[in-house]
């Protein structure tokens, strides 16, 4: 019995010790497991960052190879523009030199309203203009009169003002500017007075080309320096006693050539990091050699003289451009080191909860969708209804005032000029009431016609656009007493129909509103097309928007209801305000 108890003991005590040293095994494996686990983060880590520094010193070397050939293209591309901005300057000015022409056939007052209406594209390039003429020395007299040009020939006097011009054999003095005081001068300053614009007429007098004259005189407007005036010849053509032609220089055209300008409107697509400036060959030579790393020189000739674009880089933007990749580099190997290592040390995911989460919350947004989509085509095909029920009944009222009180007023005025044809009454105040009664009721069909015809208007066509512009310009302006003009610049037609009467009913509303609401006084129509489609302007000279309230906040229904018919053809409407004041409402809409 002993030796059976013995047995019992010694298996009871095993089956623990085995127990024991199982348990033993299995915390010594979860601790070998915990440990490769913190030992393989920390590889992974030192890896990825010795990876991330290295890669990131690599790139930072191909980025300053590109970066630097970035800016040799963006300052090449910048001088390209730059260039076509000085060729489209003495287009213009080209262009205006052609005009002097005119001025000699016809009256002053209406070369000015030739300037004013016909020139706002030159003025907007050139910013200000005019014409210098020579004048000989025994005509002066006669030139100052007030017969003649009525004002004195000057010149700067160095002190901001401006005084006689000295006794010379001639003078080329300013006839004519605009704006006033544009060229930072008076009328009468001669060009001839200080020894660069001497220089630059006698070189347009020897090769009739294009010549820089000296910088603006110092006056009362404070012309900054780096500015130049730019000649363009007038010369006449005279033949000579053998039968060949040959040029004397009048005069010339006078416009005022900003370096600093032309750069602004080369830079205004976003070329970025250049520093650029143009050279001339009266400014001191930079102290920097000529063309290198970071730096770009290119020569060219402007009027009579040769000049130089300059462009260096903007070392703040470049270095900063150079080490956003390297950076970025950095910023990326760490943070994937550190998210693999948290991924190793992580024992419990739950991106199977997270999926089904999306999974419901993208079913949910889906059928939100669903319904939004479903909301906005219901409340669009309404709108669309409202529009059409509304262009029925103004037709139906247009109809009606047209074809009832229409008729029955030109009924009664034949019926009352029948009637006072036979009633012949030699009563002079009879007759003259007579008159005005008839007066009266012929005025009366014509508004009835003018209100019917803004009612239902006479069924448009994509060709018959401007005819109807043109015809709402005049009715209006004749119902409203307002100028109101339509200009029609290239040709073109809307894709349909049903595009021109929406076109037609928004420059309609546009008018209405500026009468009623801005308080203009002259409105503006014009139809445009170009290679993308059509636009209509319609711009006016009101009080315009409220200074504490942006254009897109502004407006009632009217504006509404232009912007939906606008969606209805597919085009775009715009509301801001005028370059002078005032609104201006702009459509696109498609083209044929």
């Amino acid at each position: 019995m002993s030796r059976a108890w013995g047995r019992a003991v010694y298996g009871f005590g095993h089956m623990h010790e085995d127990r024991a040293v199982k348990n033993g095994q299995g915390s010594g494996k979860a601790i070998r497991t915990a440990g490769w686990q913190v030992v393989l983060a920390a590889v992974v880590l030192v890896v990825g960052a010795g990876t991330t520094a290295w890669v990131a010193r690599w790139q930072a070397g191909q980025e300053y190879v590109r970066v630097e050939r970035e800016f040799q293209q963006a300052a090449d591309k910048l001088f390209g523009r730059t260039l076509r901005e000085i060729q489209l300057f003495m287009e213009v000015l080209d262009s205006i030199r052609q005009l002097h022409t005119l001025s000699d056939q016809v009256s002053a007052e209406a070369f000015e309203e030739i300037v004013r209406k016909g020139m706002i594209y030159q003025r907007r390039i050139l910013g200000a203009y005019g014409f210098a003429q020579g004048i000989p020395h025994d005509m002066r007299t006669t030139y100052e009169q007030a017969g003649g040009a009525g004002h004195a020939i000057v010149r700067a006097d160095d002190r901001g003002g401006f005084e006689a011009m000295t006794p010379a054999v001639g003078y080329y003095p300013l006839t004519y500017q605009t704006p006033p005081g544009g060229l930072g001068i008076p009328p009468g300053y001669d060009f001839a007075s200080r020894p660069e614009g001497r220089a630059a007429i006698a070189a347009m007098a020897q090769t009739g080309v294009f010549a820089l004259g000296g910088s603006p005189a110092l006056n009362a407007s404070g012309k900054p320096a780096g500015e130049y005036y730019m000649f363009a010849p007038i010369v006449y053509q005279r033949a000579s006693g053998s039968g060949a032609l040959g040029g004397e220089l009048e005069g010339f055209a006078v416009g005022l050539f900003q370096p600093e300008r032309i750069l602004a409107t080369a830079r205004s697509d976003g070329v970025q990091g250049v520093l650029a400036r143009l050279v001339s060959p009266r400014d001191a030579p930079p102290a920097e050699g000529p063309d290198g790393e970071w730096r770009f020189v290119r020569e060219f000739s402007l009027a009579n003289e040769e000049w130089r674009f300059v462009a260096e880089a903007d070392r703040a933007y470049w270095a900063a451009a150079r080490a956003r990749v390297p950076r970025n580099i950095a910023v990326a190997g760490t943070a994937v080191s550190l998210a693999l290592a948290a991924l190793l040390l992580a024992l419990a995911g739950r991106s199977r909860r997270v999926e089904e989460l999306v999974r419901r919350r993208t079913a949910e947004l889906a059928e939100a969708n669903r319904r939004l989509q479903s909301v906005m085509e219901e409340r669009r095909q309404l709108e669309d209804e409202v529009l059409r029920i509304s262009g029925r009944e103004k037709a139906r009222i247009g109809r009606d005032l047209h074809d009832s009180l229409g008729q029955k007023l030109s009924g009664t005025m034949y019926l009352f000029g029948a009637y006072r044809q036979r009633l012949g009454t030699d009563d002079a105040t009879a007759e003259e009431q007579a008159a005005q009664i008839a007066a009266t009721l012929k005025e009366a069909v014509s508004q009835v016609r003018r209100i019917a015809r803004g009612l239902a208007p006479v069924a448009l066509t994509e060709d018959g656009l401007p005819d109807a512009l043109r015809r709402l310009a005049e009715e209006a302006g004749a119902l409203f007493q307002k100028n109101i003009e339509f200009y029609a610049e290239r040709e073109g037609r809307p894709k349909d129909a049903g595009t021109a009467e929406h076109l037609y009913l928004i420059a309609q509303e546009a008018v209405n509103n500026a009468v009623k609401h801005g308080g203009a006084t002259r409105i503006v129509l014009a139809l445009d097309y170009d290679r993308a489609g059509g636009e209509l302007t319609i711009e006016d000279n009101g009080h315009g928007f409220a200074a504490d309230k942006p254009p897109d906040r502004e407006g009632g229904s009217g504006l509404r209801i232009m912007r939906h018919r606008a969606e209805v053809f597919g085009g775009t409407l715009s509301v801001d305000s005028g370059p002078r004041g005032g609104v201006r409402v702009r459509c696109r809409f498609p083209a044929a």
